[in-house]
Parts: C-alpha cells; sequence; structure tokens
C-alpha cells in the first residue's frame, strides 16, 4: 500500500513548500496588509476609483534571490474602500499565480488578477534584470 503525501502546510493560501523562509512569510503577510491599506488611502484621498486601477508590490527579503520573490497584486474589481489583505494575488516573477483570493458570497463576483499584470511582470522583470 503506498503512503500518503504528508499534508502540504499552507500560510495564507500559499505553500509553504515554495516559500523559502518563515520570515519571507511574515514579509508576504505584511505586504498583503500594506496593499489593502493603500487601496483603501487611495480611494478616501479620491486619487482612485471604487473598481479602477491596480495595486501591485513585490514582497522584498534580502535573503532571497529578487527572481524568487514574490509579487503581490491587488485583484480587478474589487472596490477599493473594501478591501482585504486576503484579496491580494501572489505571483511568481514569471507570472504564475501561485495564490489567489478566495471568492465571497453572493453579490460579489469572483476575484480576478488585474488586467494590468502582464505590465506590471513587464516593470518587475526589467528592474530586476538592470540590478
Amino acid at each position: 500500500m503506498a503512503a500518503t503525501p504528508p499534508a502540504l502546510a499552507v500560510y495564507g493560501g500559499l505553500p509553504a513548500a515554495k516559500v523559502a523562509s518563515q520570515a519571507y512569510l511574515e514579509a508576504i503577510k505584511d505586504t498583503r496588509v500594506l496593499i489593502a491599506d493603500i487601496c483603501k488611502q487611495f480611494y478616501s484621498h479620491g486619487w482612485v476609483s471604487g473598481t479602477g486601477s491596480s495595486i501591485t508590490i513585490k514582497a522584498h527579503d534580502d535573503t532571497i534571490p529578487k527572481r524568487q520573490q514574490f509579487i503581490l497584486m491587488s485583484p480587478s474589481g474589487v472596490q477599493k474602500e473594501r478591501m482585504e489583505p486576503d484579496d491580494m494575488y501572489v505571483l511568481a516573477t514569471n507570472g504564475s499565480i501561485l495564490s489567489s483570493p478566495s471568492p465571497k458570497p453572493y453579490p460579489h463576483k469572483p476575484p480576478k488578477c488585474s488586467d494590468c499584470a502582464p505590465l506590471f511582470l513587464t516593470v518587475f522583470g526589467s528592474i530586476m534584470s538592470s540590478t
């Protein structure tokens, strides 16, 4: 009889096996909170519309090679003033989605990664290759 694989630890929707350290998990958590706060502040200042625009930040850690650091992105179609840390997408630098927000009950629409994701990933890619 085949042994069952061990359960995969998950932190904020991210498989712990994909994350290099506990400290980086905290950096990801802090970045989720920061993006939610920025979205709410930008909305309150009138700098963004309710569902328009997106905020994207790379979760930084000097001990992890830049190409392996994750990019966190606010979703498309979510009211900025209602943004929560768990609403963020987590992407690898190659654009693959590592974690997406859980759908919220009706009448909310299912979460969608920002249409600006390719643009953001291009910018992050050129920044990371130039350093």
